[in-house]
């Protein structure tokens, strides 16, 4: 099992119902998507047994430095943030789960 944080900057004209679906060329819209990967982990090694429940704590001082706070304005840039899972079984099949987290602020400083 692996868990990776992965940061999605999105720029360009494309409207906003098209960026939280991916947006991009193929999509009609004239945006430039660029994924890093921020960090990985390897969670738990060997097959887990189904229906078990793995904790996990992530902290995010453990993250590289160039983190930036979730950001949308409106059509023209986003800055988007995703936990991805990964998890490969007995048999070797993946599968896979993505979801997005929102970064923000209390105070500058």
């Amino acid at each position: 099992m692996e868990l990776a944080v992965i940061r999605r900057e999105t720029a360009g004209n494309v409207a906003a119902s098209e960026i939280n679906e991916g947006g991009g060329p193929a999509s009609g819209g004239t945006a430039l998507t660029e994924t890093q990967v921020m960090c990985k982990h390897e969670v738990m090694n060997g097959a887990p047994v189904k229906g078990e429940v793995v904790p996990v704590r992530l902290y995010i001082a453990g993250i590289p430095g160039d983190m930036t706070p979730t950001y949308s304005s409106g059509n023209r840039f986003s800055v988007r943030y995703f936990l991805n899972l990964v998890l490969v079984d007995e048999e070797d099949r993946r599968y896979f789960k993505q979801q997005e987290i929102i970064l923000w602020r209390k105070r500058l400083g």
